[in-house]
């Protein structure tokens, strides 16, 4: 049985080998910016890990603890009761308002 393990590229890291044409590089992930890709790309060679290993484990990893830290959508169920509950507290307000016993008119010489 062979080593599946690829092999060691001459700086140490494992991978694919280099690219030996010099056609531009295409990035399939439609939105991303040229200047992004570039950022990702040296923050990947700082640790030593290609552009796949470092979006796989790096950005993977920081996503993740995101998405821990963010409570989960809200369903549109539960966005729908919580604008029925605040319709109800704003028309409540309202009749209190409308049965309140008019409040005695300020005295301008008060302030005086």
């Amino acid at each position: 049985m062979q080593d599946a393990t690829p092999p060691l590229r001459p700086e140490g890291r494992r991978g694919r080998p280099p690219r030996q044409t010099k056609a531009p590089i295409t990035w399939s992930v439609r939105g991303v910016t040229r200047d992004t890709r570039t950022l990702l790309e040296q923050a990947a060679g700082r640790v030593g890990k290609t552009l796949g290993q470092y979006l796989n484990e790096d950005v993977r990893v920081c996503v993740e603890q995101q998405l821990h830290l963010l409570p989960p959508p809200a369903s549109m169920v539960a966005l729908q009761k919580q604008v029925h509950y605040l319709r109800q507290l704003v028309e409540n307000l309202a009749t209190m308002v409308r049965h309140s016993p008019p409040r005695p008119a300020a005295d301008p010489s008060a302030g005086q």
